[in-house]
């Protein structure tokens, strides 16, 4: 039996970290992403926001690379996106711990006062704006991630027996390659399963098809490696 071939696609610089890492556990691993980050440039008055919402690594990153600004207290996401704002020099974080459903239970759970900045992206997968509609919110558009060609990936598709996917994003990204493919495709969510289930057009697993797409017990890497 031929040995595990992941095929990570998440964006960079996340997927060599997760490919370093799987390496380390001894897989054998191809790092071709679906998807990539352009980072925008909007002019804002930022020293006027107390709190910043981060429902990801690449938005908190948005924020960092053109903002030196740390006073403010950060909401991650999740304990990753929690990690990268501490390390970027911010004193007060909170994780959600989860997904994006978790960040605005905790959200709505601590009602922290004053405007509040999202940094997101073009085309978010959940409107906070809605969610959080009480909130004194700011969404602000700091980047967007566009599909590439992955064509390391696709000419190994016969081999590839894991594919990991980390966003709704991803997973539509991901639905043309996976034609009569035989893998496993691990999801970090439910939300990220359902939008490949939209757009291979059917619901759910087809193991007769060869095609197994399974969901992480919890939305954190730790829990989709422990899928392998």
């Amino acid at each position: 039996m031929n040995p595990p071939l992941i095929w990570v696609t998440r964006t960079e610089p996340q997927a060599s970290v997760t490919a370093q890492a799987l390496r380390a556990r001894g897989f054998e691993v191809i790092n071709d992403p679906l998807l990539e980050v352009e980072p925008l440039s909007p002019d804002i008055d930022v020293a006027r926001f107390a709190h910043i919402i981060a429902t990801s690594i690449n938005g908190l990153k948005a924020f960092t690379r053109q903002y030196a600004t740390r006073h403010q207290t950060v909401w991650a996401v999740g304990d990753a996106t929690a990690r990268e704002a501490r390390e970027a020099g911010f004193h007060t974080v909170h994780s959600a711990s989860g997904d994006v459903e978790d960040l605005i239970r905790l959200l709505k759970a601590e009602t922290p006062q004053g405007p509040l900045l999202y940094p997101q992206p073009e085309t978010p997968a959940r409107d906070l704006s809605t969610a959080l509609s009480g909130f004194d919110l700011h969404p602000v558009l700091f980047y967007r991630t566009v599909v590439r060609d992955a064509p390391d990936a696709r000419a190994q598709m016969a081999a590839i027996t894991h594919i990991l996917l980390y966003s709704p994003r991803g997973a539509q990204a991901c639905a043309p390659y996976l034609s009569g493919v035989t893998a496993r495709v691990l999801c970090i969510s439910e939300a990220t399963a359902q939008r490949l289930r939209e757009h291979l057009n059917f619901t759910g697993n087809l193991p007769s098809a060869g095609l197994n797409i399974e969901v992480a017990a919890s939305p954190d890497e730790e829990a989709l490696f422990a899928r392998l």
